[in-house]
């Protein structure tokens, strides 16, 4: 495809879609979209608010606000896909051994899919409802090439609404392990969108972590932080102090048999297992719009443990 910038009227080939760069003066153009929307800046200062954010998780050190330092920060317009999405599937109760139990689950509504590699943390983002505006290829920062058409990005979307089915159904029928069936999807593609969002870097200790910030309101997609040394050692010592409870009720049961000792071995070990895991790790990941794996597991460990305590009481004393 030939066009003509509209800056400087120099004339040349591309076969890219969405935003190009005039290679002459770098003006950038809008080609072959039908639609494409932005948000305006808003947040200039994106530090503040990523601090903030840390500061309230629970396991993050208490100095992070004056101890961690800035390394980078860096404006990006990031490329969406927007997408309407209705989806059913059927959901069952994974056993052991044997699949039991149906339930169905269904999901609608807007989902966002990065139209750019490397922005993973990005997928299902919610963009704000209002303030799109129509995008004219002029930015401040720096503008991202979109490297995914929309057939890639719906693969990535049916994997991220399959998942979210799978959730769902744990949380409205209670089952800890779930497998879904082939989901319909009726899929709408509603546009690109360049969505600015602050790339940045700091470091705390020895270690450098990554975030990001929403240009727009400020909330915090996904960050990495630093989990405190005193609360890794607080899960530690609980830890242990499971472990060894597991030995002694084992030891003053081993007259009743040799499999109440093995159970309260096994209880103790999957009960400390939560605050073993929390010591051990040295960088938590969290998100404003959501909770991520690791930082949901690491929520309230000890309420786990002391729950398969309790019902270990309940089964054998």
């Amino acid at each position: 495809m030939r066009i003509k910038c509209p800056n400087c009227g120099a004339e040349f080939e591309t076969e890219v879609k969405g935003v190009v760069t005039c290679p002459y003066c770098g003006f950038q153009i809008v080609v072959g979209e039908s639609e494409v929307f932005t948000y305006p800046l808003k947040v200039e200062d994106p530090w503040k608010p990523l601090v903030s954010f840390i500061q309230l998780q629970r396991l993050s050190p208490n100095n992070i606000g004056w101890k961690a330092r800035l390394v980078e920060r860096k404006l990006l317009w990031v490329p969406f896909y927007v997408f309407f999405v209705k989806a059913r599937g059927s959901a069952h109760k994974k056993g052991v051994f044997s699949e039991d139990g149906a339930g169905l689950v269904e999901f609608f509504n807007y989902v966002s899919v990065p139209a750019a590699e490397g922005f993973s943390e990005l997928v299902n983002y919610p963009l704000p409802t209002k303030g799109r505006q129509y995008f004219d290829g002029r930015v401040t920062g720096e503008l991202v090439e979109k490297t995914l058409d929309v057939e890639e990005a719906e693969g990535i979307l049916r994997r991220e609404i399959r998942s979210l089915l799978e959730n769902e159904a744990k949380k409205y029928y209670r089952w800890s392990r779930v497998a879904v069936g082939m989901p319909t999807f009726e899929i709408k593609p509603e546009g690109l969108v360049y969505y600015p969002v602050w790339g940045i870097s700091y470091k705390y200790g020895l270690f450098t972590y990554r975030a990001y910030v929403d240009g727009v309101d400020g909330r915090v997609p996904y960050v990495e932080f630093p989990i405190s040394e005193g609360k890794r050692m607080i899960g530690l010592v609980l830890s242990f102090l499971i472990l060894a409870s597991g030995l002694f009720l084992g030891k003053l049961l081993y007259p009743y048999g040799i499999t109440a000792p093995f159970a309260a071995l096994t209880t103790s070990t999957v009960a400390a297992y939560p605050s073993l895991r929390r010591a051990l790790v040295i960088r938590g990941r969290a998100s404003e719009h959501r909770l991520i794996g690791e930082a949901a597991e690491d929520y309230k460990p000890e309420e786990k443990a002391f729950g398969v305590i309790e019902h270990f009481f309940r089964e054998y004393m």
